[in-house]
């Protein structure tokens, strides 16, 4: 078992890195890199300011990966220092050091072309694919650690981990030198134990949430900023202030205003703000699992029960949910159910319209979700429970004197219910298609509808986050679903036998 698991864990791996390499190579091969643009509102503005205009360009194509770029102004500084009179001299025109800078950079691949107006330098070199995809991995694990940070102004910067409380009273392993305080903390939010040691960076976001880094959009908080009473002490004084920012998301602050030193007694004072609406992930994580849930439980039910009453009137109208579902189109469903939920029940059809606090914002999109689902549950565990019914064992049961019900789910129901726990990924992993619709189809602020909006925007960082995340949980529930199996059924053995033939 344990062999088992370490080689699939392995496999697992290895499927996810080729995924997201083939996601990667897509990227940068398929999509031309000026409709990055397609989304930008900067860029139009300074279109009459050729100097400018080429500068932006030439850096956000730098930032997103696709080429490397290099000023006459920023070699200069490279060589004599950012605060040399020398690089004043440097830009002179007809200065010495623009046949050097041409000379220096032609050598080394890059294409040199002067700026429009000004007459700068300027130099390009176009990013191998191969090297576009090796620097994304390379940079995609980061480690906190207290000398992570560098700090000229602060040479006695203290380094190293000690147990503390946050403001809330809870324990917390934090850490000075490191770029965030708070390493590991415990608090009553899913999942409970948090820790800041390891991050995954996926790139910065654009042109939709220019700068910010693709998994702080997905994971941080939507909506007006929540504050809260604080209660703490600041250089051994009492201190009670009212503040937006989330105590375990500071990072290191080189400077610190007169606020700051009000609230804090170090240099961690720079922080995300704590918001009233869950992050995008919490979102459709929330959708997600009660989806799963109605979709099992209705699903197997139903069909169960259909079986039982194979050929009667409940199983007809079974049947012909399943066709109805199934001989359809997925959003021609969801908009009858959206309008039936709005019309008879009073409903939101839309997602803001209430928003994330209150609860029957959730009904509508987690059972559209969920519809899909339970058809298909209902008509596998039917098909199987019926098969079950004609086999040699349950007549035999029978002649022994159990009883229908015996019979049922003691036999029949369990033996129906290997494959179907065997199927359980195949729905995680159409519930995570069936969001893209859902979310999109109610304006959900989640993960679903964030993948076709960045589709359409060319936002290639988030395009490969989500496809990151999306084949991580769809391998971790097959994954689940081949371990879950033996505990269902006890003849399946994941090892290997040393006397199979």
């Amino acid at each position: 078992m344990l062999g088992y698991v370490v080689k699939r864990v392995f496999q697992s791996i290895f499927s996810v890195l080729i995924v997201s390499t083939l996601t990667l190579f897509l990227v940068y091969s398929c999509v031309p890199r000026q409709l990055v643009f397609k989304g930008d509102l900067v860029l139009p503005k300074i279109a009459n300011k050729p100097d400018e205009y080429n500068d932006y360009k030439f850096r956000t194509w730098e930032k997103l990966g696709y080429i490397d770029y290099v000023t006459q102004q920023e070699y200069a500084q490279q060589i004599f220092g950012s605060d040399s009179p020398q690089v004043s001299e440097a830009l002179t025109l007809g200065s010495s050091f623009y046949d050097k800078f041409g000379a220096d950079l032609t050598a080394r691949g890059y294409k040199v072309e002067p700026l429009p107006v000004s007459g700068y330098l300027y130099a390009t070199k176009d990013v191998a694919l191969l090297t576009r995809v090796f620097r994304w991995y390379a940079r995609l694990i980061q480690i906190d650690h207290p000398y992570r940070i560098q700090d000229p102004n602060n040479p006695d910067l203290k380094r190293g981990y000690y147990l503390t409380r946050d403001w809330s009273g809870g324990l917390a392993l934090a850490a000075s030198g490191t770029t965030y305080k708070y390493q590991i903390w415990v608090d009553d939010t899913f999942p409970f134990l948090h820790q800041n040691m390891v991050k995954l960076n996926m790139g910065r976001s654009y042109p939709t949430f220019d700068g910010v880094p693709v998994l702080d959009v997905i994971s941080g908080g939507q909506g007006r900023s929540a504050r809260k009473e604080i209660n703490t002490t600041v250089r051994g004084k009492e201190v009670t202030f009212y503040t937006s920012i989330d105590e375990h998301s500071l990072k290191y602050k080189p400077v610190l205003d007169r606020l700051d030193l009000n609230k804090f007694e170090d240099n961690y004072a720079d922080g995300n703000l704590l918001t009233i609406d869950p992050s995008m992930l919490g979102t459709s994580f929330t959708i997600g699992m009660y989806s799963l849930i109605l979709s099992l439980a209705i699903g197997l039910t139903v069909g169960v029960i259909a079986a039982m009453k194979k050929d009667r009137i409940f199983d007809k109208i079974t049947m012909a949910y399943i066709v109805f579902i199934s001989s359809i189109p997925t959003l021609l469903y969801i908009a009858l159910f959206a309008r039936f939920g709005m019309k008879v029940l009073g409903l939101p059809d839309k997602f803001p319209f209430m928003g994330s606090e209150n609860i029957l914002s959730y009904i509508l999109p987690t059972i559209s979700l969920s519809l899909g689902g339970i058809a298909g549950e209902a008509l596998w565990i039917r098909r199987y429970m019926v098969d079950q019914m004609n086999a040699d064992y349950v007549k035999f049961s029978r002649s022994k004197g159990l009883s229908q019900m015996e019979v049922f789910f003691r036999h029949i129901v369990r033996n129906a219910l290997i494959p179907i726990v065997h199927s359980i990924p195949m729905a995680v992993i159409g519930t995570l298609a069936g969001a893209l619709i859902t979310e999109s189809f109610y304006a959900v602020p989640g993960m679903g509808k964030m993948f076709p909006s960045a589709i359409s925007d060319y936002n290639n960082a988030m395009i490969i986050a989500l496809t990151f995340i999306f084949t991580v949980v769809s391998i971790l529930a097959i994954f689940l679903g081949d371990i879950m199996v033996t505990f269902v059924d006890p003849r399946i053995s994941l090892a290997a036998r040393k006397d199979a033939r």
